[in-house]
């Protein structure tokens, strides 16, 4: 007498029960606020990453508080700095911009250390070339003053997810093949998909072609030029998944 044993059932009950435990799973992609998943992938962040990154993701517009301009770089001397680091900055007028400029001849014009002068602007026409070296003569244009900023939109969440749509419902199914065939798990499958989608809209901010170039005056003060997210890595290694039971 030959006993056949059934294993097929057990198999079969554990494939739906994985499969149903996988569709009651969200993933989560994206610069994610409090919270983690219990796998830890998922990593809370700053509140000023996620302000950068909605900013970047549907453009905005900064304008000045509390003061009449804003004090934007346009010398690497000036960049994470503001016109009250430095002693007996003064100001010069050209076609309608203002700039903050510092001069070894003007140096300690300032009464109070640290402060800008107040005196009215000087009319001075400073060429392209001295505002792309940031030197005229004697003069270092440090900052460009401006009651505003726009920043464009450059989305790379929603354009990301656009862009690899195929390359993900790819790695979907994929997921569900390793619990059909390789006796993978939901929370297997949940990882494995949060993981290359991460790495995709990575990809995706890596390549400058993606997005709309820097402008000049940004250009001038960057370490990576060429691509308009990426500056220190802060924005795109903050790129995550959760998942959400």
């Amino acid at each position: 007498m030959m006993t056949i044993e059934d294993t097929a059932t057990t198999e079969l009950e554990r494939i739906k029960k994985e499969l149903e435990c996988l569709n009651g799973k969200t993933v989560h992609i994206g610069v994610q606020g409090n919270g983690k998943d219990k796998s830890g992938a998922g990593k809370s962040v700053s509140d000023e990453i996620l302000a950068i990154a909605g900013i970047h993701e549907f453009g905005a517009v900064i304008k000045a508080k509390n003061v009449k301009n804003l004090a934007i770089p346009i010398s690497k001397k000036a960049k994470g700095k503001s016109p009250r680091d430095f002693e007996g900055l003064f100001f010069l007028e050209s076609d309608d911009l203002l700039y903050g400029c510092i001069s070894k001849k003007k140096k300690g014009e300032s009464k109070e250390s640290g402060r800008p002068t107040h005196a009215e602007p000087k009319k001075n026409k400073p060429s392209k070339e001295n505002l792309k070296t940031g030197k005229k003569d004697d003069i270092e244009f440090l900052f460009l003053l401006l009651p505003a900023v726009e920043i464009p939109e450059r989305s790379f969440i929603r354009a990301g997810y656009e862009a690899n749509k195929g390359n993900l419902e790819k790695v979907c199914m994929k997921a569900i093949e390793k619990i059909l065939f390789e006796n993978g798990s939901a929370e297997e499958a949940g990882n494995f998909i949060g993981m290359e989608a991460v790495g995709m809209i990575q990809e995706y901010m890596n390549t400058p072609g993606n997005f709309r170039e820097k402008g000049n005056v940004t250009k001038a003060t960057s370490n990576w030029p060429d691509n308009p997210l990426v500056e220190t890595g802060r924005l795109r290694n903050s790129v995550t998944y959760m998942i959400e039971e």
